[in-house]
Order: structure tokens, then sequence, then C-alpha cells
């Protein structure tokens, strides 16, 4: 009897301790199953706004825009590098008639505008009356060889003053050797100085120069620029962007109806009936004009939220009300 109770009770103990590890490998399972439903659930937010609430925001069909395509960079402003020295581009002005300069009213490197005086003369011609002469376009003073006395003729070189047009300056920049095949002669350049915060200059692309730096692995690009003010000096930092290739059509919101997370994704806020909201997640690329490109996530007229998706966002983490 003593044996038969023994047997009895380590089969009852046994049978005790299998049924526990199965209900212990239960209940190991189940969390996980409710994890993988709470991901699911987790994957489109939605939130309901009242009326006033609507006021913070804006709604608009997703549209396209057409980004360029661009390199950007750092170079610096310059003249044409024999603007001193080469008389063909400048303009020699030369008195009407032989005679005596008297006075000389510009430096080497000033600015003068057209009609602006440059030297006087006294001609024998006129009684040796002083005949003012003056620069017959607007520009920079070039040269200047006149000197009271000097006895100047027409046509006869060196002229007592040379003028050049300034409205085109040089941009000069290096670029990786690797971009090189991306740069022609003939793109479209924008320029940015510090000098004139919110605006640009144009200009193209004239001259890629052939040679690498060995140090450096770049090569010097150079852009003529219009400048019709005559406002970029020589010397001046300026950053570039060059149309590479012709725009690209894209999918397209408004910078703020993007927003950032914690954890770096990009989402945006869609509605179907302008009352309840989804957030979604965007792949997100070029920036323009307060506009950025979609790249996935987004197709043109889904109603979006264009302006304010940082209120919705907020509404997210905002407590329960009670």
């Amino acid at each position: 009897m003593v044996v038969i109770a023994t047997v009895a009770a380590i089969f009852a103990v046994t049978v005790i301790m299998q049924s526990g590890c199965s209900r212990d490998e239960g209940a190991a399972a189940n969390p996980r199953q409710e994890s993988n439903s709470t991901s699911n659930a987790s994957a489109e937010v939605t939130v309901e706004l009242s009326g006033d609430q609507l006021n913070a925001i804006k709604i608009e069909p997703v549209g396209t825009y057409a980004f360029s395509v661009e390199k950007t960079g750092i170079g610096s402003v310059d003249f044409e590098n024999n603007l001193y020295s080469d008389p063909g581009l400048s303009t020699q002005v030369f008195p009407p008639s032989a005679g005596k300069i008297v006075k000389v009213f510009v430096e080497l490197g000033d600015q003068v505008q057209k009609d602006g005086p440059l030297y006087s003369i006294e001609s024998s011609d006129t009684n040796q009356t002083e005949t003012i002469v003056c620069s017959p376009i607007a520009g920079q003073v070039t040269g200047v060889n006149a000197t009271p006395g000097l006895f100047a003729q027409p046509s006869n070189a060196p002229a007592p003053c040379s003028v050049a047009d300034v409205s085109q300056k040089w941009l000069l920049a290096n670029i990786p050797e690797a971009d090189a095949p991306l740069y022609q002669i003939g793109q479209p350049v924008k320029v940015a100085v510090a000098s004139y915060p919110g605006r640009t200059f144009d200009g193209k692309i004239s001259k890629i120069y052939p040679t690498v730096d060995l140090t450096t692995h770049r090569l010097t690009i150079r852009a003529e620029i219009s400048d019709p003010a005559n406002e970029l000096r020589a010397g001046m930092l300026a950053d570039f962007a060059v149309r590479i290739e012709k725009p690209v059509e894209s999918v397209v919101v408004p910078a703020n109806g993007i927003v950032r997370e914690g954890d770096g994704t990009m989402t945006a806020w869609v509605t179907t009936d302008r009352r309840h909201f989804t957030q979604k997640i965007v792949k997100t690329g070029l920036r323009e004009d307060g506009k950025v490109q979609i790249l996935e996530g987004l197709q043109p007229g889904e109603l979006a939220v264009t302006d304010g998706a940082v209120f919705l966002d907020n509404m997210l983490q905002a407590p329960p009300s009670d």
C-alpha cells in the first residue's frame, strides 16, 4: 500500500509540473501577438478636429512642382583677367582735337557714369579754350595716361583715359573632379553674395578649365555674371547654383505641411472628409521656394494639410482630457 501511494504521489506531481509549463508557454506567446496587434494599429494615427481647431490648419489638394536639379558651391567674384592690360577690352577716350591736358578728374579704378568728366584739354583749334572730355560709356576707369601739361592728339595712342564696361563680372569656382561631367558651357548660374541678401545675379558658364589640381583634385569653372549696376566687387565670396539638368516634375507639399518626428522620419497629414486626419510617413527629396519634394507616401489630388501640420502632431502628444 505504501508503494502504491508513493507512485500515485509522484505521478500527480509530474502531471502538475507539466501542466504549469504549458501555461507558461501559452502566457509567453500571447504578449508577442498583442505586441504585433498594437504595432499594426499604430501604423496609421487618426485625429479628429473640432470646428474651431480647423481654423489652425490649411487643407489643399496635393499638387506637383518642377524642381530645379542643381549643383551648389562657393566661388569668388572677379574681373576679366586682362581688363587693365588689354586695350581691346576698354574704350579708349581720345580728345576731340589736339591740345594740352589741363586737369584730370579720375584715377585708375574709379567708377564713372556715361557723360561723366574724365579730363579737360586746352585746344589751339578753339582759341585755347578748355574743353572737358567725358566718358562715352558707364564703367570703370582702366587706364589713366593723362597728366596736366601732356600734349594729346586724337587717335594717337595711348589714349589719355580708357574706360571698360564692367556690367559683366566673372565667377570663379573650384568643383570636385567627380562632378566635372555634370557641368557644361552655357548652363545657367545664379549667384548670391552677403552684401545683397535676398538677391541673386544671373549668368552662364563660359569656360571649364582643362586642368585638375593635383593636390585638391578640383578643377575651375568660370561663369559670366550680369551686373548692370556694377554692384559686385572683385574678391567677394559668392554662393552659386548651377542648373545641371532640366527641372523634375514631382509631387510637392509646402514645407509647413511636413513634420520631422523625433526618430527622424518625415510625416504628413491627409484627410478625406476635412474633419478626420490621418498621419502618413513620407519620403522627402529636394526643397525649393518653401516646397518639399515627396518621393513616396502621397499622390497628386489627395487632400493634405499644407499649413499647421505641427498643430496636428502636437495633439498626439497632448494628455487626454477628463
